[in-house]
C-alpha cells in the first residue's frame, strides 16, 4: 500500500515541500558543511525542523490552518546504534514521544532497510518489503496487507524503479491486480527528467523512509518534470518544477507547476556546529 502524508491537506505543494524536507537532511559534500533545512513554507502552512547534537533529524513539525482551527502534526524519529529504528506521530509540538508511526528492520548487514512497517493504534497493518539492484539502488517494493477474510498477509502490489545511469530513477511502474487477471498488471508509470544539480539526500536514502521513498527523494539530481500516465487513460500528465538557488547553491524557492496554477515553496537554513 502506498502510504500517504500523515500531513493531510495541501496537495501537491505540500507534497513538494515534504519532498524538499527530505533531500535536505544532509549537505552534500560540495557544499558548505554544517548547513541544515530549518524551515519550509508554503500557502498551506510551514513545516519546521530540529536536530539532535549529532545533527540527526530531532523532530519534524507541521503548522496547518483550516477556516475553523490550527493543527500541528510531529514526526519523532528514534535511532538505535546510529541508525534510523521507528518513528512516532504525535500532535503536540512539545512532546517527546508518541504513538510508533513506521519501524524499520534491515538487512544482515545493518545497511538497507529490507521491511517498512506501518502501524494503526500500535498494531501493523500494512508493510513494505524492499529489494535493491547490484549497485544498492532500490529496484522494486512489495505492498503487503492482510486479507479481509483469513486475516493473512497477502501481495497487493508493488513499485518496480528503473534507474539512469547518472544515478536517477528514471521510471517508476505501478503494479496491482484488477479484475479479471490472475496476475499484477501495471496499472500506471511515472517518467523523470533532472537537472545536473547534486541531490543532498542522495548520500544518505534512509531517510528518504521517513515519509516517503520516491523518485525526487533517491535520486541523485533534482526532478525536473514528472510525467505520469494509467493504463485507464490515454492523457498522460505532466508536472514541472523549477528551483533558485543561493549563492551556496542551496535552493530557496521552488515552484511547482501543474499545468493550471504555480505554487511557492520557500527555504530556510540554518548553521550547525
Amino acid at each position: 500500500m502506498k502510504r500517504k502524508s500523515i500531513f493531510p491537506g495541501g496537495g501537491y505543494v505540500l507534497s513538494l515541500a515534504i519532498a524538499v524536507i527530505l533531500l535536505s537532511f544532509r549537505p552534500d559534500g560540495g557544499k558548505p558543511a554544517g548547513t541544515y533545512l530549518h524551515k519550509i513554507s508554503s500557502a498551506e502552512g510551514h513545516t519546521k525542523l530540529e536536530y539532535n547534537a549529532d545533527k540527526t533529524l530531532k523532530k519534524m513539525l507541521q503548522f496547518r490552518k483550516t477556516e475553523n482551527a490550527s493543527y500541528t502534526d510531529v514526526i519523532l524519529p528514534v535511532y538505535e546504534n546510529g541508525r534510523l529504528v521507528r518513528t512516532l506521530f504525535a500532535d503536540d509540538e512539545n512532546a517527546v514521544t508518541g504513538d510508533i508511526f513506521t519501524s524499520y528492520d534491515y538487512n544482515t548487514g545493518g545497511e538497507q532497510i529490507e521491511k517498512v512497517k506501518y502501524y494503526r493504534n500500535n498494531d501493523i497493518f500494512t508493510y513494505d518489503s524492499l529489494a535493491y539492484n547490484a549497485d544498492g539502488n532500490l529496484q522494486t517494493r512489495y505492498h503487503f496487507s492482510k486479507h479481509p477474510s483469513s486475516g493473512k498477509w497477502e501481495n497487493t502490489g508493488y513499485e518496480q524503479f528503473t534507474w539512469s545511469q547518472d544515478g536517477n530513477v528514471e521510471r517508476v511502474d505501478n503494479y496491482g491486480k484488477q479484475p479479471g487477471y490472475s496476475k499484477f498488471v501495471c496499472t500506471s508509470s511515472l517518467s523523470y527528467t533532472y537537472d545536473k544539480a547534486q541531490n543532498p539526500q542522495h548520500e544518505q536514502p534512509v531517510l528518504a523512509f521517513v515519509l516517503e521513498a520516491n523518485a525526487a527523494n533517491l535520486s541523485a539530481h533534482n526532478v525536473l518534470s514528472e510525467t505520469i500516465s494509467s493504463a485507464n487513460s490515454s492523457a498522460a500528465i505532466t508536472n514541472t518544477y523549477s528551483y533558485a538557488y543561493n549563492a551556496a547553491k542551496y535552493p530557496v524557492r521552488a515552484t511547482f507547476n501543474s499545468g493550471m496554477d504555480n505554487s511557492i515553496v520557500k527555504l530556510e537554513w540554518i548553521s550547525l556546529p
